[in-house]
């Protein structure tokens, strides 16, 4: 800040021996017709041959031209052999606040146009531009780059005649005005006492007078004649003469101080720039990175366009000290913010943070090249250049540390050490605040997992140690930046491991308070759950979630289970249930069960105790099917795991038998369970036993033995092939199963296996898979016929494991039919199969059958489809499936074998001209050639659909040949096919002929010609069509065509075909497909508005067993699903369908009871295996009545609350999983209403009586309401929980205001014994609202402005400060720990207006500073003290007046609270938040006052307008202190104002009329002042003026000498 000359202006002299009053410059005399030459510095293309031309005439005659053509570049500013050096300026010191002082002293020169100084050492004379430099500029020398800045002796010249000396010029029009200001380029130089011709001045008009005497210059002086003395001596000579000489000293003093002190304004003005040709530039540069050039030199024209990056390339290229780089790179930022501050405040911004980022991208492209050559000074400079210009606060500091974090995120570890060094740089201001520290932590912890070698953990690359190194100074400095509940997770194992490298108690300490914190934040539902329910409800999982189509790892299933539940009186149960329970479908379940219980036994269980303890607790409930477990006992039975005879003696023993008089009954469950049980194999003592028994409950075993002969012999009459016995002369009906108890059923099972057993032959040549080797086997001989029925009478007693060894013996068969009967089988129960353990090997043994027999014969296409759809389900290997491909494909081509046209022709005639009236005609005419026209096939189709529809009428065995017959029509045309058979459909659906549609169907399907999804796709288009029309007959033909889909609940042994089978198989198929349109008919038919004459229909139908039983498949799968799916359904006939899901047997009877009493019903009979049901009905009862004006109290939800406040004190029903299930409107309903109750008990928080309330009521009391608040709490709330918010907010805010006395109370010493008992009983309160307030941080950070979150955010920074709460430290951590997560999603407006709240308290906590990120700033020890007026305005500003007031009546709480928590305009805080910082940097860069036409209350939403009302007030006086300034070098000094006689009347009326406030007296106010760090430069431009540093001499009170 040293005053230096500018480019063209003489340094101002002191004491040089100079002219003393002026400026005097050098001006070589020239002809009047020299040419107008522009500079050559000056890049201008156009002049360039006038340039030259005039250079050339100017060196020829009077050497260059100062006025118009400039210096070459670095050498017109050199001084010249005669002209002395001139000596160092005196009076004003040097002022530098430059951190990089640059110790190089700067030798001052002066330009060519100077006069010459007295004396100095001489220097080697450079060549003089004009005069002594050849015409070719190719020989000047230049000063060599990063040189020494002095050029050497000019070489000796020859003897030349050179141009006289320049006249002495003066700048502009005045010659003498000494206070003109250089730099103006524009302005004319002017020659002493030369006066060129113009024809008005004197000298232009010849006199007589003037031809004689000339003009002279010469002042007028007039000769005094008086003396001063008489005037004087009268005053002197008296009393008051020495008095009045002192007064008169005193005032010229006075004066004199008061006309030297400094009172202009800061004249500092920037180093210029100047547009230089490259090569200029070049030089320009190079002596820049030369230390011995003076900044002073350089400073007079700095070269345009060296800005950004390349600013930055040319320090780092050039070898520019750091010091010089700093000074060039805030020289071009004055200069680049000075020209955006033109085009308004957002352009300094702009720039700032542009250049920042030009830095940020420089850093980047250098680390880029680590590995290249040199690359390590390189990138040491950019380092310490970006890290010194950081320091400098040159640069954007947030924008900085947030890209350098990013970085870190992003880079490879290849160049992770560079990154984690400039970490190490930029420690302090990236680990105290908590938003960089943060992402600091998880960065560095993901980092650490990169480098985790998985095969080797103890090996640890130096990388590695330097990473981990920087993690432990991380937790051991700013361990709460690890607080991060989402992926504390996955942190904690890494932080455990490097703590445990390090063996440090203190570290491991601080993990585990680290671990503890962040699991109350993410373990928050886990503590309400009970062990027991939560083992029960994984190991239903696990039984629900096995996965049939694969081998069941029954072992490794058993092994979870039991670690999962170590009861194993409750791990049985808990089996049993699932197997016997309503809510779960299939035979599966039953052989699932079994194998458990046989392995469980294997592993030492009592499996036996277990069993009856299942049996006495849950003989007598509805929900569950005691046959089931009868079963599973009896399957035990058989494999010889559950004894018989040492239950009947229990029997005997207990006298349970004595008490059984009806079988019927459920409570004779124990002598029921002898007439379930297998009787085969057993001893006649045991058999002798269970007789007696039974006979006391009235029960006969002579009956059941001739129940079994007579089963016996009716099954012999129907096998008379399987029996060996002579066919009946006419069909045998069959006889009716269900007068045959389990027991029996067993018996003939067992039975029919030892038939078909005894059908296995011994043959000598079986074929194998080798064509050429046969060798002997067992052969099963039995036929196609008697197989359908052994099959249908063993599905119909649900004996699966015999029915399995009977596949496993037809399996040997050679009959490719029997084959796909057995495939078939298979397929159908295969969930029933894999539980036995069976599906795999019989799948393999028929493959591998299939695979001999294609070696000997062409399979059949029975056998080809059966066992391609099975292996689909079996997921078989590749191989197998392209076997099967490949038949199929040879089979098509057999069958396809081309006609010749003639023979075509005669086929259609053929086919014409024949009736077509028996079998043998259709197979004649389908076997006569490959094409066939529309109407032959019409004909055709129709015969066949006659003959399909005549055997179902007549109740006959449906034909093999029908679907051959269709299969081989729909290879004639498969469109055309599809066209007739879709017509017919049509046809049949919409007059309701469904018989006809029953018996065409399984041949269709059954021949792969037809599919049930288009089938339904065929109902959706004829519903469309007739819907409008004819609203009943759509909900008939719905009703008829899911009767038609839906599987029968028991199959009809009259139709054992594989015709019909295979049906059955696809509506299985096509009814467990979530995705398919079984839903949409489902909901179709819900959807109509039924007319009495059809709602029977449809109630027939939602009653039906198997539609629940599918609807109850999609239940379990997704619950959600399903409402969503049946949302828009009919209410009626919805309720219907739930009602039976969740009561089949309908004993509570929803239909009839209210709401509130439906919702206490259904949780006090929800348990774990009627979850998914019980969510339906809660869902299905809460859509149904909506809350309404005139049900304001919601009824409905406030019985569900107290069903579940009475299910936690009972601690016996599943309530978490019952609310978690929930929808997620529903939990939001439930979680208001929880936390309504809790706000509204803590209404009376602040009053006295909370002392005395007892504090076990009190949390057990929130204990319930938060568990609830805990598990219907969801990320996915809606925004309409704005009100509760607000009451937590004022809830809080009551809790501060209550311990703020409480810490009162307690400073003053006051005798209060119940004050430790109220901050208690408050801080269990506190407690639960925080609580609350974790809950919501989700919707706080995504769904609703920042204003609730400032809020609240401010209410916990005025907590954890209170003295009251420090008593209590644990809730104290729980606060801050709530305001750490609260502060992580705020915005950084609102973080501002904290700041700025956090910066009025007197009291500094570190850990607000950790959470806003306050620090104290390295100038904030400059200050500024300026005299505050006490009075207010004569006439004040009512606006200003009443904001004041307002915000000075508001607390912090009050101005967010009272604010509206609604969403801000994203594009009103867009715009806000950019002028608010742009206000911030510009006062923190220039310390310029801000403009009156933007003030705050413009720029910051009406949201947060309270938050600175003060603000304004603020700007206001500073503003008038601003103006006070001013006056100050005005106003009269003190002895002046004792001096005066008149009244301060005067002086006040004119300070009113400039409309200054009245000013009685001053106060002296300190405020802090900011630095401008950009123009705190080392070297100035030379400025002659004495206030024309960048820190103004006027705020120091400085006098000029």
């Amino acid at each position: 800040m040293n005053s230096r000359p500018g480019p063209g202006i003489q340094d101002q002299q002191r004491g040089s021996g100079g002219p003393p009053g002026v400026q005097l410059l050098r001006r070589p005399s020239r002809p009047s017709n020299a040419p107008h030459v522009q500079p050559q510095d000056c890049i201008d293309p156009s002049l360039e041959s006038l340039q030259r031309s005039a250079e050339e005439t100017l060196i020829k005659a009077r050497g260059r031209l100062n006025t118009k053509v400039q210096p070459e570049p670095l050498e017109g500013i050199q001084t010249p052999a005669s002209e002395p050096l001139r000596p160092l300026p005196r009076g004003k010191p040097q002022l530098s606040f430059s951190s990089l002082a640059n110790h190089v002293f700067d030798t001052p020169t002066q330009s060519p146009r100077a006069i010459s100084a007295h004396t100095g050492t001489a220097l080697p004379a450079p060549p003089r531009p004009g005069s002594s430099a050849p015409a070719g500029g190719s020989q000047m020398r230049r000063v060599i780059p990063g040189g020494t800045g002095v050029k050497g002796d000019a070489a000796t010249k020859p003897p030349s005649v050179e141009a006289p000396a320049p006249a002495i010029v003066f700048p502009g029009e005045s010659r003498f005005d000494l206070l003109w200001a250089p730099g103006s380029a524009d302005e004319p130089a002017e020659t002493v006492d030369f006066f060129p011709w113009s024809g008005n001045h004197p000298e232009d008009i010849m006199s007589e007078a003037l031809v004689k005497g000339g003009i002279s210059n010469k002042a007028q002086v007039m000769n005094e004649t008086n003396t001063a003395r008489p005037s004087l001596w009268s005053n002197l000579k008296n009393k008051s003469g020495l008095s009045t000489l002192s007064t008169l000293f005193v005032a010229v003093l006075e004066k004199r101080q008061a006309t030297g002190r400094l009172t202009a304004p800061s004249s500092f003005k920037p180093p210029p720039r100047l547009t230089l040709r490259d090569s200029t530039r070049e030089t320009w540069l190079h002596d820049l990175a030369n230390p011995a050039v003076g900044l002073r030199r350089l400073s007079r024209t700095i070269p345009h366009g060296i800005t950004g990056k390349v600013l930055l390339e040319q320090c780092l290229n050039k070898n520019i000290p750091l010091p010089r780089a700093l000074w060039l790179a805030k020289c071009v930022g004055i200069n680049e913010m000075r020209a955006h501050k033109r085009k308004g405040q957002a352009g300094t911004i702009t720039w700032v943070r542009g250049w920042t980022s030009c830095v940020e991208q420089f850093l980047d492209s250098l680390i880029l090249t680590i590995g290249q050559q040199e690359w390590k000074p390189r990138v040491t400079y950019a380092i310490q250049l970006a890290t010194h210009l950081y320091k400098e606060h040159l640069l954007e500091g947030d924008h900085f540390l947030d890209w350098l974090l990013k970085c870190l995120e992003t880079c490879v570890p290849e160049r992770l050490f560079i990154w984690l060094l400039l970490v190490s740089v930029h420690w302090t201001d990236l680990s105290t605040f908590r938003r960089r520290g943060k992402r600091l932590a998880d960065a560095l912890l993901a980092h650490v997992e990169k480098l985790r070698a998985p095969d080797d953990d103890e090996r640890t690359s130096p990388l590695g140690e330097y990473l981990e190194s920087t993690i432990i100074r991380l937790v051991g400095t700013s361990p709460l930046c690890f607080l991060n509940p989402k992926l504390w997770q996955k942190h904690c194992p890494i932080l455990h491991d490097l703590v445990e490298k390090r063996s440090s108690q203190q570290l491991t300490r601080i993990i585990l308070d680290l671990d503890r914190r962040n699991k109350r934040f993410i373990g928050r539902p886990e503590r309400g759950l009970r062990d027991s329910n939560d083992s029960a409800r994984l190991v239903l999982c696990k039984l629900d979630a096995v996965d049939y189509k694969n081998e069941v790892p029954v072992g490794e299933l058993a092994s979870e289970c039991m670690e999962l539940i170590a009861d194993p009186t409750v791990l049985i149960s808990t089996a049993l249930q699932w197997a016997s329970s309503i809510f779960r479908d299939g035979v599966h379940r039953i052989y699932l069960v079994t194998r458990l219980l046989r392995r469980w036994n294997h592993l030492g269980l009592d499996i036996y105790d277990g069993i009856l303890s299942h049996l006495g607790s849950s003989a007598s409930t509805t929900d569950s099917n005691i046959v089931n477990v009868f079963r599973i006992v009896a399957e035990l039975v058989r494999s010889r795991t559950f004894s018989v005879s040492r239950y009947l003696q229990w029997l005997i023993a207990t006298g349970a038998a004595s008490q059984c008089q009806d079988l019927q009954d459920p409570s004779s469950w124990c002598l029921r369970l002898a007439v379930e049980i297998p009787l085969t194999g057993a001893p006649e003592a045991t058999l002798n036993l269970r007789a007696m028994l039974l006979r006391t409950a009235k029960y006969s075993t002579e009956k059941e033995d001739r129940l079994l002969e007579d089963a016996e012999v009716a099954l012999q009459k129907q096998l008379p092939g399987l029996f060996g016995v002579d066919p009946a002369p006419q069909h045998q009906p069959t006889f009716d199963t269900t007068a045959l108890n389990s027991t029996l059923r067993l018996e003939l099972g067992i039975w029919l296996r030892a038939q078909v057993d005894a059908f296995v032959e011994m043959v000598d040549r079986v074929p194998t898979k080798d064509p050429s080797i046969e060798e002997s086997g067992l052969v099963c001989m039995i036929s196609t016929h008697d197989f359908h029925i052994v099959r249908s009478y063993i599905e119909e007693f649900g004996d699966f494991s015999i029915l399995a060894d009977i596949i496993g013996i037809v399996a040997a068969s050679l009959d490719g039919m029997v084959l796909a009967s057995a495939a078939d089988t298979l397929h159908y129960s295969y969930k029933a199969f894999s539980a036995i353990g069976a599906f795999k090997p019989l799948f393999e043994k028929i493959a591998m059958r299939y695979a001999s027999l294609r070696t000997i014969r062409f399979p059949e296409r029975e056998l080809l489809t059966s066992l391609a759809d099975l292996a689909q389900t079996a997921q078989a290997n590749g191989q197998l499936m392209q076997m099967l491909a490949y038949d199929m494909s040879r089979y098509d081509l057999k069958n396809s074998l081309a006609a010749c046209s003639p023979v075509s022709d005669v086929m259609t005639d053929s086919a014409n001209n024949t009736s077509l009236d028996t079998d043998e005609e259709v197979d004649r005419i389908l076997s006569s050639g490959t094409s066939m026209d529309q109407q032959v096939m019409s004909r055709v189709f129709s015969k066949i659909v006659v003959s399909v529809e005549q055997t179902y009428s007549k109740l006959l065995q449906p034909s093999e040949h029908h679907s051959t017959w269709f299969w081989r029509l729909r290879n004639f045309d498969e469109s055309a096919f599809d066209r007739l058979v879709t017509r017919w459909l049509k046809s049949r659906l919409m007059s309701h002929q469904t018989q006809a549609i029953y018996a065409v169907l399984p041949p269709l399907i059954s021949s792969s010609s037809f599919g049930l999804v288009h089938f339904l796709d065929i109902v959706q288009q004829c519903v469309s069509k007739r819907k409008a029309t004819d609203p009943d007959g759509s909900v008939r033909m719905c009703v008829e065509a899911l009767h038609i889909i839906m599987p029968p609940e028991q199959m009809d042994l009259r139709y054992i075909s594989r015709d019909v089978y295979r049906y059955h198989l696809e509506q299985q198929r096509v009814c467990g497909d979530a995705e398919g349109p079984l839903l949409t008919l489902v909901r179709s038919v819900l959807n109509f508005d039924l007319t009495p004459p059809f709602q029977s229909q449809v109630s027939s139908l939602l009653s039906n067993a198997k539609l629940r039983q599918i609807v109850r498949q999609f239940a379990l799968a997704d619950p959600s699903m399903l409402a969503t799916y049946f949302d828009s359904a009919d209410e009626s006939n919805l309720k219907a369908l739930l009602d039976g899901l969740f009561d089949p047997a309908n004993h509570l009877k929803l239909q009839k009871k209210s709401a509130e009493d439906q919702i206490v019903d259904i949780v006090q009979t929800t348990h774990l295996l009627s979850l998914p049901f019980s969510q339906l009905e809660i869902q299905h009862i809460f859509s149904s009545n909506p809350t309404t004006p005139e049900n304001s109290g919601d009824t409905v939800s406030a019985a569900l609350l107290e069903s579940i406040k009475k299910a936690l004190e009972r601690d016996d029903i599943p309530w978490s999983e019952l609310v978690a299930g929930l929808d997620t409107a529903l939990k939001t309903k439930l979680c208001e209403h929880a936390e309504r109750e809790i706000l509204r008990a803590s209404a009376v928080v602040g009053d006295a009586a909370v002392s005395k309330r007892p504090n076990e009521k009190d949390d057990a009391f929130l204990q319930k309401y938060l568990l609830v608040v805990d598990f219907t709490a969801s990320a996915a709330q809606k925004d309409g929980q704005t009100q509760i918010l607000a009451m937590l907010v004022e809830r809080l805010r009551s809790i501060v205001e209550a311990l703020g006395k409480a810490s009162e109370t307690a400073k003053q010493g006051a005798d209060s014994e119940d004050v430790p008992t109220k901050v208690r009983n408050l801080c269990i309160w506190l407690g639960a609202l925080l609580h609350l307030v974790v809950v919501h941080i989700p919707l706080l950070s995504h769904k609703l402005g920042h204003n609730p979150q400032a809020a609240l955010l401010w209410c916990l920074r005025s907590l954890f400060v209170l003295s009251a709460v420090q008593l209590h430290p644990a809730i104290v951590d729980y606060t801050f720990d709530v305001a750490i997560i609260l502060s992580d999603s705020l915005s950084d407006e609102a973080r501002t207006r904290l700041i700025h709240l956090d910066s009025a308290k007197p009291l500094e906590d570190p850990r607000c500073a950790f959470i806003f990120g306050t620090s104290p700033q390295e100038d904030g020890w400059l200050c500024l003290t300026r005299p505050v007026p006490t009075t207010v305005p004569t006439q004040p500003n009512p606006s200003l007046q009443s904001t004041s007031q307002t915000g000075a009546s508001q607390s912090p709480h009050q101005q967010f609270s009272n604010t509206p928590m609604q969403t801000p305009n994203p594009a009103s805080m867009q715009r806000s938040l950019s002028q608010q910082h742009q206000t911030q940097v510009q006062n923190a860069i220039r310390g310029y006052q801000q403009y009156s036409q933007h003030s705050n209350s413009n720029k910051i939403p009406p949201q947060l307008q309270r938050m600175v009302s003060g603000s304004q007030t603020m700007q206001q006086s500073q503003l008038q202190q601003m103006q006070h300034m001013q006056q100050r070098s005005q106003q009269p000094s003190p002895v002046q104002m004792q001096r005066q006689t008149g009244p301060p009347a005067q002086s006040n009326q004119a300070v009113q009329k400039r409309g200054l406030p009245k000013l009685e007296k001053h106060d002296l106010k300190t405020m802090p002042f900011i630095l401008r760090r950009w123009e705190i430069l080392p070297e100035n431009s030379g400025n002659p003026l004495a206030n024309d540093t960048a820190l103004s001499l006027s705020l120091f009170g400085a006098r000029k000498l």
